[in-house]
């Protein structure tokens, strides 16, 4: 038996040149592990692979020895690769988990989705009965039955819509006609009247004191008492038709306002992004196509500036959704109040911005983003006493200086995207900074 390692080392140097085995550590680390037992002498990084595999399942020390692993190294490349894979079946599997609040939120804005234009007894009590689940328990928007109940009360709210829309209309136009056959039926019996009482003056006109008799004058009174009879009888008509249709008319027009007044908050949901109360992204592009079209008439330029909150993703994985919603929503209000009549301000996405201001030159967005950044210095982010620090990149192009609009969105993007990745709270434009 040696009496050292020098001699297990020796030995092993030995069977590497014998061999001819290139002396690798892996290869030197194998061959010296078999010396070491054939000798007898007991050493424990030899067993450490051994130790370790019996840490692991039974599936697991089978699939080893198929893979035939007999060292350190490859087990860790196997172990790391089991990791990999159980990881991306996490990945796989797991999904965001949103706020409470913005479960809140994200199930009122379903709920009023649902809601009809005009009370239906029926689907009413559908969806008292579906809003009391939704509430109670905001988690249940992602049961997959909940989910085709949401849809099929939408196609029904939408149904009824339709309808009820349908029947005014045609109750209005029903309206219409008859008004149109009351006043020619009015016109009709006054001309009738008018024949009559021309007729008795023809008559009059032709009478001769000396010629009246008592028959004759018995006739005439007949006719003037029938012809005024029949004349306070039609405006008696006419009065009580009038009365009528004017509170047809009355009654048809509270349903008209009524209507106006739905339709005025559907489009104003549908313009105003509702956390931070600027313009949605579907408004502004319609905005901004009348403007393109101003700028294409008249010449008139404008500036873009796109604006990102900076580190916003780290704001909600530090403090979580509901303080992003209070950045956006307080940033949301910063930009509006800055902008005001000058142009238009938009939530483009997420944490980005897009603002358009009219004609005044470049200075114009300079001096805007400056003073949002003094009013943001200023505010308040405050979220559960916790005063959080935020800031802004921005990129900033002129519409005159480039040919289409595409080009100038896109160029305007670039400058924001350059701004993010050259350290943050920092303004682009024309290859230009400005802090």
């Amino acid at each position: 038996m040696p009496t050292s390692i020098r001699d297990i080392v020796k030995s092993v140097l030995e069977e590497l040149k014998k061999n001819k085995i290139l002396p690798t550590p892996e290869e030197y680390r194998k061959v010296f592990c078999e010396k070491a037992k054939d000798f007898g002498f007991n050493v424990k990084e030899c067993d450490r692979l051994s130790v370790l595999a019996n840490k692991l399942s039974q599936s697991e020390k089978e699939e080893i020895e198929k893979r035939d692993i007999d060292n350190i190294d490859s087990l860790f490349d196997y172990i790391v690769g089991k990791l990999r894979e159980k990881e991306e079946k996490i990945l796989l599997t797991q999904r965001p988990v949103l706020s409470n609040v913005t479960l809140e939120k994200l199930a009122s804005l379903m709920i009023a989705s649902i809601v009809p234009s005009f009370y239906d007894d029926e689907l009413e009590q559908n969806i008292d009965s579906i809003t009391s689940k939704i509430m109670s328990d905001p988690n249940t928007l992602d049961d997959a039955k909940t989910q085709e109940n949401l849809q099929n009360l939408i196609e029904q709210r939408k149904y009824k819509d339709r309808k009820v829309i349908s029947e005014k209309t045609q109750k209005l136009n029903q309206f219409i006609q008859n008004m149109s056959s009351f006043i020619e039926s009015t016109i009709e019996k006054s001309s009738d009247s008018d024949k009559s009482l021309s007729k008795i003056l023809d008559e009059l006109n032709n009478i001769y004191y000396e010629d009246i008799t008592a028959d004759s004058f018995e006739a005439l009174k007949t006719k003037m008492i029938d012809v005024n009879t029949s004349m306070r009888q039609e405006m008696s008509d006419l009065s009580s038709k009038l009365i009528k249709e004017r509170n047809e008319v009355t009654v048809l027009k509270e349903k008209i306002n009524a209507l106006e007044a739905n339709l005025r908050v559907a489009q104003k949901e549908s313009s105003t992004d509702f956390l931070t109360g600027v313009m949605t992204r579907r408004k502004f592009d319609i905005e901004l196509k009348k403007i393109e079209e101003h700028f294409q008439q008249t010449g008139e330029s404008y500036s873009i500036v796109f604006i990102d909150i900076d580190h916003f993703k780290s704001i909600n994985d530090i403090y979580g959704h509901n303080a992003g919603d209070v950045v956006l929503s307080t940033f949301g209000k910063i930009l509006q109040t800055k902008v005001g009549t000058k142009g238009i301000v938009a939530r483009y996405g997420g944490e980005e911005f897009v603002i358009v201001l009219k004609n005044e030159g470049l200075d114009t967005p300079l001096d805007l983003c400056d003073k949002i950044k003094e009013l943001i210095v200023k505010s308040k982010f405050i979220y559960n006493e916790i005063k959080l620090k935020v800031t802004f990149s921005a990129g900033i192009i002129q519409r005159e200086d480039f040919e289409d609009l595409d080009s100038a969105m896109k160029q305007a993007d670039k400058y924001l995207y350059t701004a993010k990745n050259s350290g943050r709270n920092i303004v682009l434009y024309k290859k230009k900074s400005a802090k």
